[in-house]
């Protein structure tokens, strides 16, 4: 996955925090389409290895490890809903009604806090999953 990007702080260890742009699929040509309603683009802020010598402002191109970026969305996305329904599954076969709702949404619930601390875990090792490669 490739990602052009702007240099807006550069941190310890050889990282900086690219200011990237997210945009959707269609390209965003809203004034033909109008499919998506209209909706403006997101911007992300992530930590990436710097070994070009980019400075603070220069656009740059980065690269995710594809495995990795998918793997961390599999886990922020996925582990919390197939927690929910192993959770629902559990408490309907305990005793029915609305524990299984309680249980599915106790262990969603822990689902997102265990992504939250994975991630928070990544940080703090200095685990990124993007790479600068080039300056624009």
């Amino acid at each position: 996955m490739t990602q052009q990007g702007t240099i807006k702080k550069l941190l310890p260890g050889g990282r900086a925090e690219v200011e990237v742009t997210r945009r959707s699929a269609c390209g965003h040509d809203c004034a033909k389409c109008g499919g998506c309603g209209g909706l403006e683009t997101q911007t992300l802020y992530v930590t990436a290895r710097n070994h070009t010598d980019a400075g603070i402002g220069d656009r740059v191109l980065i690269e995710g490890e594809t495995g990795r970026v998918l793997g961390l969305a599999a886990l922020v996305y996925m582990l919390p809903l197939v927690l929910f329904f192993i959770g629902y599954a559990i408490g309907n076969a305990a005793g029915g009604g609305a524990s299984g709702a309680l249980v599915g949404g106790v262990l969603f619930a822990l689902g997102i806090i265990g992504a939250i601390f994975y991630s928070r875990r990544m940080k703090q090792n200095g685990e990124v999953p993007f790479e600068i490669t080039h300056k624009l």
